[in-house]
């Protein structure tokens, strides 16, 4: 892929991880001593990446999802904000990567015998 393709560069994914990686640390940290942040972490990262992604004009949907699960108490200490992040870019950098689950995600809100047939015709085209 071209670099001029790429909605994010490899310097701006580097320094969004350089700041979303340590503070997923510091949340697995605080768990293993038996404390708790008290979504003061989430405070830190949610606004940051969201702002960041919508200002970029990127569809941030899997950062929105992780700093969800990130609210819920001893599963937020997972390092999911990174995940989603790093989702995030991936999709946003490769978005031939996303039309095959965007499609998908179309044919199974239809009814069952319509997915059948449109995976048969797709299978026999």
């Amino acid at each position: 892929m071209d670099e001029e393709q790429k909605k994010i560069e490899l310097p701006e994914a580097i320094l969004l991880l350089l700041y979303i990686v340590p503070l997923d640390i510091v949340g697995l940290i605080l768990v293993f001593a038996g404390l708790d942040d008290f979504f003061i972490l989430d405070i830190f990262t949610f606004p940051v990446t969201q702002f960041y992604f919508r200002m970029k004009g990127i569809k941030c949907t899997y950062d929105l999802v992780a700093s969800t699960l990130e609210v819920i108490p001893y599963v937020g200490s997972l390092p999911i904000k990174t995940a989603g992040v790093a989702i995030t870019i991936w999709m946003a950098n490769h978005p031939k990567t996303v039309a095959p689950v965007t499609k998908a995600t179309q044919l199974a809100k239809g009814s069952p015998g319509a997915l059948r047939e449109k995976t048969i015709q797709a299978v026999n085209a």
